[in-house]
Formats: structure tokens, C-alpha cells, sequence
């Protein structure tokens, strides 16, 4: 095997309130079984996917993100929504404030900028969210309800000080990350 599939992101360590959030989220909408919360120990913020890299790339992807300078950002979750639409849900997620939305978005141009440097292009524009369900059935709905009644609620903070390099292993029993490469704040 030549290639890995891969992004760069930054790890949430503190998980309390996002559980707890999963857990009242999961009983108020009682999606059953056709909603899989995401394990604690995957909760990121995406900074860039790479997709399928050859392995042979990665020393030059550690070499660029050994370049980046940034400073630990605090980060506050607060409120809920979701993707494509509150209509036919397959992600929900949880935002940040607008402090924490300006620092990680410019932390993910500096890695961005880093990435195009070897070639890879990002897709969409940075949007900061942390993926807390996935979900599978048909015609799933995030109630109006539940969308107020958690759109504005903070969901505790942590401080973001670790950009890696992660290794992302797609499994019958959901995705695998691991550390491939880590960098520090300063």
C-alpha cells in the first residue's frame, strides 16, 4: 500500500460538554440507532483534508507544517447545526464563538497556504465546526425546535495547542484516526 488517507487537524481534549450535548441532543431528537455520535477521542476541527496521499509525501507535508507559528487558541462550542439541511440531516455539528471561529480560520489559512505550497487545494472555504453525529436513515430531520432550543448555548471551551497530521482508517465500526505528526504552538 502506497497511500494513506490523511487531513490535518486540531484535536478537542476537553469532550465533557460535547457528551453531554450527545447525549441530551440524542434523546430530545431520538434518532435511535440511524445516529452515531462521534467517539470523543475523534473530535477535531478539519483544518484541511488531503485525501488519499502517497506515503512518500509525508516527509515533505512534516517538513511544511514544521513551518507554522501560531499561538494555543482558546476555543468556546457554542450552538448546533448541521449539514446539507435541517431537512435530510447527515452531520451535525457544533460552532464556535466569534473569537474562536477568527483564530481557527486563520490558523487553517496558514496550513492551507502551507498545503498549496506541495499542491493540495482545499475544496470549500474553512468553516470551524466539530462533526458530533453522523447519521444514516432517511428524511432525518433536526427539529426547529431542538435547533433553538441548543443554537445558542455554549457547550464548554478548551485550548487548542496541537496542529497533526492524522491518518484517517475507514472501518465497519467507524473511522480510525492516528498521529502521524505533530506541531506545537509556540
Amino acid at each position: 500500500m502506497n497511500n494513506i488517507r490523511a487531513f490535518i487537524a486540531l484535536d478537542v481534549s476537553n469532550t465533557i460538554g460535547i457528551q453531554k450535548l450527545q447525549r441530551e441532543l440524542a434523546y430530545d431528537a431520538a434518532w435511535g440507532l440511524e445516529a452515531s455520535p462521534v467517539k470523543s477521542q475523534n473530535l477535531h476541527f478539519t483544518l484541511i483534508f488531503l485525501g488519499d496521499i502517497r506515503l512518500d509525501s509525508i516527509s515533505k507535508i512534516k517538513n511544511k507544517l514544521s513551518e507554522l507559528q501560531f499561538e494555543p487558541i482558546r476555543i468556546i462550542f457554542t450552538g448546533i447545526g448541521c449539514f446539507p439541511n435541517s431537512n435530510f440531516v447527515r452531520v451535525v455539528w457544533v460552532g464556535v464563538d466569534g473569537d474562536s471561529c477568527k483564530k481557527l480560520a486563520s490558523l487553517a489559512e496558514q496550513v492551507v497556504t502551507k498545503m498549496s505550497e506541495l499542491g493540495f487545494r482545499q475544496d470549500r472555504p474553512f468553516s470551524p465546526h466539530l462533526t458530533i453525529f453522523r447519521l444514516k436513515g432517511r428524511n432525518l430531520k433536526l427539529e426547529t425546535e431542538l435547533l433553538y432550543k441548543y443554537g445558542k448555548k455554549d457547550f464548554g471551551w478548551y485550548v487548542g495547542d496541537k496542529v497533526h497530521l492524522k491518518r484517517s482508517q475507514i472501518t465497519p465500526s467507524g473511522p480510525i484516526y492516528s498521529n502521524i505528526f505533530t506541531v506545537n504552538s509556540v
